[in-house]
């Protein structure tokens, strides 16, 4: 049985035992063939309405606190676990599935009302 060179740290370097250096670098990965829809840029504004709904659904599964449409979901405390419940409401009230990546990306209702009305241009 053939045996496989050994490999040592040393200064922070991989060193294989037959003096050959371990490549630090991971080969790049393809990317996606479908990615997710990028959130609207903050100065699309979207109907003032709907993101005043939005953020009113936010502020039902954050304690009941004020939401405002610029409000960052993460700085008012938002989790993986809120995010999916506001993802499945917004699935039940308005009819636009949202993917888990792009509600993370939008980051506040106004963002989050773009994509909706975006899935609705689209059906």
């Amino acid at each position: 049985m053939e045996s496989l060179p050994q490999v040592h740290r040393r200064g922070g370097q991989d060193e294989a035992s037959e003096g050959q250096t371990a490549p630090s670098v991971a080969p790049e990965t393809p990317a996606p063939e479908n990615p997710a829809p990028e959130p609207p840029a903050p100065e699309a504004r979207v109907p003032e309405p709907l993101g005043q709904e939005i953020a009113a659904l936010w502020g039902e599964y954050l304690d009941g606190c004020e939401v405002g449409p610029d409000d960052d979901f993460f700085a008012l405390g938002g989790n993986s676990l809120i995010g999916i419940k506001i993802i499945d409401r917004v699935s039940r009230d308005y009819g636009v599935e949202l993917s888990v990546r792009a509600f993370y990306l939008a980051q506040t209702p106004a963002r989050v009302a773009g994509l909706i009305e975006q899935g609705r241009a689209r059906t």
